[in-house]
C-alpha cells in the first residue's frame, strides 16, 4: 500500500501535504496508488479501553503527509477528490534538510514500536502492589516488559526476596 513500504532514498525533494483531519493513511494509499512515492512515519501505540487491549498506527505527525514533490504536483493521475483532502502542499526551504531529517525518522522507526509511557516509573522505582495475590506488598522494579504489559517486580515474602511478573496496572508507585 506504501504506508509500511521503506523510506524512498532514491527521492530528492519532499514536500509535506497538510490533510484534512485523519486523512493521513487514506491519502497515503490513494497517492501511492496513483504512483506518487510518499512517507508516513507511524507508531504503534498501546491503549487498554474497558480492560481490552489494542493496537493502533498512529501518524508521527498528525495531519501531515510527505511525498515526492515531482511526482505529486502537476500528476494527472492525483484526482481533484485527493486534492480536495489537502489542506496546503508545504516546500521546504533546504529540500536536502528535510530528506536528512525523513531519513532519520524512517531509521528510528524501522519497527513502529513507540517505547511505552510508564505509569510506574523505571527500572529501580519503588512500587507497590495494590491488587492480585501480593496486594499490599512494596518492592523495586527489576524489569519491565512493555510489550506484554507487565513488569517484573522484587518483593520480599516470608523472609524471601522473590521476582514476580504483575500486570503493570496492578502496581503503584511508592512516593
Amino acid at each position: 500500500m506504501g504506508i509500511a513500504s521503506p523510506f524512498p532514498q532514491h527521492i530528492e525533494r519532499w514536500v509535506a501535504l497538510r490533510t484534512a483531519a485523519r486523512w493521513e493513511k487514506k491519502l497515503a494509499a490513494t497517492l501511492s496508488a496513483a504512483g506518487v512515492p510518499v512517507f508516513l512515519p507511524l507508531l504503534s501505540r498501546l491503549s487498554t479501553t474497558h480492560g481490552k487491549r489494542r493496537v493502533a498506527l498512529l501518524p508521527v505527525f498528525p495531519g501531515y503527509l510527505f511525498c515526492s514533490e515531482d511526482d505529486f504536483l502537476g500528476n494527472p493521475r492525483v484526482s481533484p477528490a485527493t486534492r480536495a483532502k489537502i489542506a496546503q502542499v508545504l516546500r521546504p526551504p533546504d529540500p536536502e534538510r528535510l530528506r536528512a531529517e525523513l531519513s532519520g525518522i524512517a531509521e528510528l522507526l524501522t519497527d513502529r514500536q513507540l517505547v511505552q509511557e510508564r505509569l510506574v516509573g523505571c527500572v529501580g522505582d519503588r512500587v507497590r502492589v495494590v491488587g492480585g495475590p501480593l496486594a499490599g506488598s512494596e518492592g523495586r522494579v527489576v524489569r519491565v516488559k512493555p510489550n506484554r504489559w507487565v513488569v517484573v517486580v522484587e518483593v520480599s515474602f516470608l523472609g524471601l526476596r522473590l521476582e514476580a511478573e504483575i500486570d503493570e496496572r496492578l502496581v503503584e508507585r511508592v512516593v
